[in-house]
C-alpha cells in the first residue's frame, strides 16, 4: 500500500511564515549496520531535523530497516511505490529496471578507487538522460551514490598465478560472475550468507568478493588464502527519494536533502575506507590467514583473458549502454585510473 507523506500544519512563526510538521519513513532492507544503510540513521534523521530547526519545521520519523517493509529484491518499487519515503535502492539487484547502474560491475579491472567512483556515478547522472531516468520512470529521485570496494579472491588454496584458479568453482553471484569468464575458473551463483556453507562442503573453492564481506561471515575460516586481485571497485546503489514525497517539498526541503545526499555518499565512502582497511588489519594478524598479491603480471594476463565484458554489457545496452560505458571510462582516467583493458575502445 502507498504512503503518502503527511503535512499537519503546527504554528505561524514570528515572521509569519508557517512551521510545518512532516511525517515520513525511511527504510531500507538491510539493518542498519552497514556502510549504505548506517548513514540512514546516523545522518539523514538527525541531521535533517537539526537543520530543519531554522525553518521552524521537523520531521516525525519512522524508521523501518532490516526488511520491515520490503526485501533487497524489492527496494527500488519500495521507494517508488512509497513503502517508504525515502531509504537506500540497491541497483545491483535491479538488472531488468536499471540495467545502466551496473556499468561498473561489467567493467573489471578499472580502478579500485571507489572514492572516484561517488563521482563518476554522479557524471553519468548528468551527462546521460536514459542513465537518469532509471530513477525517474520508477517514481524515485536520486540523492547520492553508494559505492563499494573493490573484489579479491579468497581461497581454499594459495593463488600465485592465473593458472591457479582454472577449472576452481569460484563463488561470483550475479554480474560478478563476468569477471571470471575466459580464466578457466567455473563462476558459482550464490548469495553471501551461504558462501561459508558452500565452502567448508566443497560445493565451492573459493569466491570474489569485497574483503568487507569476509571478516562478517568468517569466510577466512573455510578459506585462509586471501589474494589481493583488485578487480575494480563498483558503485551499486543510492540514497533515494519517492518523486511524489519530493515533489510535495517546499524548496528549502528539497536542497535539504539534496545536501544531505551528498553528504550520504561521502560518509557511506568514509564507511567502506575505514572498514577496508579494519579487514586488512584484522585479517593479517590472524596466524591461519596466508595473505598475499596477485603480481601485476598475472592481473594484466587475467585481464587480457577476459571475453569483451564491458562491450557486450554496452552493446545489449544499445546507444545508452555505449553512451554510458564511454563516459565512464572518461570519468574513471580523469579521476586517476589506470584501467587495465580500455573497455570503450571501438564502441
Amino acid at each position: 500500500m502507498k504512503r503518502a507523506i503527511a503535512f499537519a500544519l503546527l504554528a505561524a512563526t514570528a515572521l509569519g511564515v508557517q512551521a510545518r510538521d512532516y511525517k515520513m519513513t525511511i527504510g531500507s532492507s538491510h539493518p542498519p549496520v552497514l556502510p549504505w544503510t548506517i548513514p540512514l540513521q546516523k545522518l539523514v534523521v538527525p541531521e535533517s531535523n537539526k537543520r530543519l530547526k531554522a525553518h521552524g519545521d521537523t520531521i516525525q520519523w519512522t524508521e523501518a530497516y532490516g526488511g520491515a517493509l520490503y526485501d533487497f529484491n524489492n527496494t527500488l518499487e519500495g521507494i517508488g511505490d512509497g513503502l517508504a519515503d525515502i531509504g537506500w535502492v540497491g541497483s545491483l539487484w535491479e538488472p531488468a529496471k536499471q540495467p545502466l547502474q551496473n556499468a561498473a560491475y561489467y567493467s573489471p579491472f578499472v580502478t579500485g578507487d571507489f572514492r572516484a567512483l561517488v563521482e563518476v556515478q554522479n557524471q553519468l547522472m548528468a551527462k546521460v538522460p536514459a542513465f537518469a531516468a532509471e530513477w525517474t520512470k520508477h517514481n524515485t529521485v536520486y540523492l547520492g551514490a553508494q559505492v563499494a570496494d573493490t573484489y579479491h579472491l579468497v581461497t581454499k588454496f594459495p593463488v600465485k598465478s592465473l593458472e591457479d584458479i582454472k577449472g576452481k568453482k569460484l563463488l561470483a553471484p550475479g554480474a560478478i560472475a563476468s569477471r571470471v569468464h575466459g580464466t578457466g575458473a567455473i563462476p558459482v551463483d550464490a548469495g553471501l550468507p551461504v558462501f561459508y556453507n558452500m565452502l567448508q562442503t566443497g560445493v565451492a573453492d573459493g569466491a570474489v568478493i569485497l574483503i568487507t564481506g569476509v571478516l562478517p561471515f568468517k569466510l577466512h575460516e573455510v578459506a585462509p588464502y586471501i589474494t589481493k586481485v583488485d578487480l575494480g571497485a563498483v558503485f551499486s546503489g543510492a540514497l533515494a527519494m519517492n518523486k511524489n514525497t519530493f515533489d510535495r517539498l517546499p524548496p528549502h526541503m528539497k536542497e535539504l536533502f539534496r545536501e544531505l545526499g551528498r553528504e550520504y555518499a561521502k560518509m557511506c565512502a568514509d564507511l567502506v575506507a575505514e572498514r577496508e582497511a579494519g579487514a586488512w588489519a584484522a585479517l593479517a594478524k590472524m596466524p591461519n590467514v596466508h595473505i598475499s598479491e596477485l603480481p601485476q603480471a598475472e592481473r594484466v594476463k587475467w585481464a587480457k583473458a577476459l571475453p569483451d565484458v564491458a562491450g557486450d554489457w554496452a552493446r545489449r545496452n544499445g546507444d545508452a549502454g555505449r553512451q554510458v560505458l564511454k563516459i565512464f571510462m572518461e570519468e574513471a582516467r580523469k579521476h586517476g585510473a589506470k584501467p587495465l583493458r580500455e573497455w570503450d575502445k571501438g564502441l
